[in-house]
């Protein structure tokens, strides 16, 4: 059989079909036809070799909480979002969720300006908050004025398929005043659109004002009011707000809530991991769902989903676990599961090819912790819909490999 794209010789890691040996995968009209040992190359129009130990072909991975509205911001207001391919394809990739950059006042920079010069497949949560992130104060909402909930039905509306979700930043001055209020209102317009609603937990500003437990008080009632399908992000935070309790044990509604069907998801950011509220939850049992990167402007010279992984590779998971958290487990929390996340004949060939690195590195967490760890993750090769990319330089000057320790 002739393909387009055959991948030669690669140790597949699928770990949502239990898949972990070496293959090879056929590509024809962007999708998979063959995952078979020893396919037959000789009419193939390319031929990638995968070879090495420590090389891993893995389904695309999917970044679920991004910020890629770029152009919707005034430079130097906000903001700054990533160029999607910057941190998609030439980042090893596929799939880059905006998680709320923007609300209802200017989304339509995504579909109209964003979508269509990317070649990483986006998805686009819309901000509850009229103008997110557009304005230089630190919360999306300051006025319960500033959602509006009639223009976001007008705009799912009017653009079907485009916003897949919602999204509330439980930050600042007006959570202490009107915080369940607002949660109230950010669920009712997610499920009056049958759309998941995420939200931002641990405001870093929180100490600065009176009673800071009080946001505490309000991931709790948030817990309370989420449905299956809606997505804590965060989870790791070390700032108020948080899933544990003065005593370090997990709030009681939070295992209600997952039980029911809610995504824990890690969304480092360069503000809300802690590491050792990452090895602490570990070892009590409260996992991430999934791994996603909270990717700015500002974090692009600091980490990327990769580096992401080696983190939590660093508290104590597995290759395969944090593969897991950002292919099939991230397809599922995004509503995907039957298309992305695994590698799969028939589907669309979305594949990452990736490099498993040893060394002594050296992290830093969000509150200047360092930790090391012994792994690295460098992306070789992605391809998208079977088109082959070749990834950027690196997240550091060195390229892609964590900071020596």
């Amino acid at each position: 059989m002739p393909y387009d794209l055959v991948l030669k010789g690669g140790h597949v890691l699928d770990p949502g079909q239990g898949i972990d040996a070496q293959l090879d995968i056929g590509v024809s009209d962007g999708r998979i036809v063959a995952i078979e040992p020893d396919l037959d190359a000789t009419d193939a129009m390319q031929v990638l070799e995968v070879g090495g130990t420590d090389r891993h072909v893995v389904p695309g991975l999917i970044d679920m909480h991004t910020h890629i509205a770029l152009g919707a911001q005034t430079e130097g207001v906000g903001m700054g979002c990533c160029d999607p391919d910057d941190i998609g394809v030439q980042s090893g990739v596929t799939t880059v969720l905006d998680a709320g950059s923007v609300g209802v006042a200017n989304v339509g920079v995504i579909a109209a300006h964003v979508i269509p010069k990317a070649k990483t497949r986006i998805l686009t949560y819309v901000n509850v908050g009229s103008y997110a992130h557009t304005m230089p104060g630190f919360a999306d909402v300051n006025r319960i004025e500033d959602i509006n909930r009639d223009a976001i039905a007008r705009a799912v509306t009017a653009n079907p398929g485009f916003i897949n979700g919602v999204k509330l930043r439980m930050v600042g001055p007006i959570m202490n005043e009107r915080g369940e209020e607002i949660v109230d209102l950010a669920k009712a317009i997610a499920s009056e659109h049958q759309i998941p609603l995420m939200v931002h937990i641990g405001d870093m500003q929180a100490t600065n004002r009176p009673s800071p437990e009080r946001i505490d008080e309000l991931t709790a009632y948030l817990l309370r009011q989420f449905s299956e399908g809606d997505i804590l992000t965060h989870l790791c935070t070390p700032h108020h707000g948080g899933v544990l309790d003065t005593s370090r044990k997990p709030i009681p509604e939070l295992a209600e809530a997952h039980a029911n069907g809610v995504v824990l998801d890690s969304a480092l950011g360069r503000g809300n991991f802690g590491y050792e509220i990452a090895a602490h939850q570990a070892q009590l049992g409260v996992l991430p769902d999934t791994i996603s990167s909270d990717l700015t402007a500002g974090g692009l010279g600091f980490h990327s989903l990769m580096e992401c992984m080696a983190k939590f590779m660093a508290v104590g998971y597995s290759l395969s676990d944090v593969v897991r958290m950002t292919t099939v487990n991230a397809a599922a929390a995004i509503g995907h599961q039957e298309t992305l996340g695994a590698l799969a004949v028939g589907r669309e060939a979305d594949i990452t090819v990736l490099d498993h690195v040893s060394g002594d590195y050296k992290f830093l967490d969000t509150i200047g912790t360092e930790f090391r760890g012994s792994h690295g993750l460098v992306p070789v090769q992605t391809v998208r819909a079977g088109e082959l990319f070749a990834p950027r330089w690196g997240t550091h000057p060195w390229g892609w490999e964590p900071e020596p320790a």
